[in-house]
């Protein structure tokens, strides 16, 4: 099997291989020396598990990469090889995907998927214009998310979302307000969301 080095992140490797003839990527999470090894084991095979079936869950309603092959043994979950550019790169040109990402993680929220580290890192722009008039974005690296329908956990979602937006695209004009206009949250989302940066604010 081919592999070439892609990146390597704090809780696992991103390896760009060859897998039944196609480019793919390998998601390896990798040993943590200062973890009991046996608790290591347990929590590598866990999120393994659970990252794939996040990704699973979520791609009945939004893009994501198809998952080719999980072996929760090695730690591995093999991936569809996404062509494209992450949303970072481009947003300052497409402000458009700045409402298109709001109303995608409605959905994700909609069925309960929580992804917990939500940047324009995490999402890849293809320019695909076969569904709308500016191409689709992909959501990748579920590896912090979880399952929830908690008002408490969505809206966390979003302010984690916000904070690293606001301070990666702050010369975007009016870039978070776009989103949450694509997201259109309830007063009950609204008021949480303000609990939450009200409580971060005094600690």
């Amino acid at each position: 099997m081919e592999k070439t080095f892609y990146k390597k992140g704090a809780e696992a490797e991103i390896i760009q291989i060859t897998f039944d003839k196609s480019k793919a990527i390998n998601k390896k999470r990798v040993e943590k020396k200062y973890r009991n090894p046996l608790l290591d084991l347990q929590i590598r095979k866990k999120r393994t598990k659970s990252e794939s079936k996040l990704i699973k869950q979520a791609s009945q309603v939004v893009n994501t990469p198809r998952v080719l092959k999980v072996d929760e043994n090695s730690f591995e979950i093999i991936m569809e090889y996404l062509g494209g550019v992450r949303v970072k790169e481009v947003i300052e040109e497409k402000k458009e995907l700045c409402e298109l990402m709001g109303k995608e993680i409605k959905k994700l929220h909609s069925v309960g998927i929580i992804h917990g580290d939500l940047t324009t890192s995490n999402i890849i722009f293809i320019n695909d214009k076969s569904s709308n008039n500016f191409g689709k974005i992909f959501f990748i690296d579920f590896g912090l998310g979880y399952f929830s329908k908690k008002v408490e956990d969505l809206a966390t979602d979003l302010i984690v979302f916000k904070k690293t937006f606001n301070s990666t695209h702050s010369n975007l004009k009016n870039g978070w307000e776009l989103v949450l206009r694509g997201y259109s949250p309830n007063e009950s989302m609204i008021k949480q969301m303000e609990k939450i940066e009200k409580r971060s604010r005094y600690h």
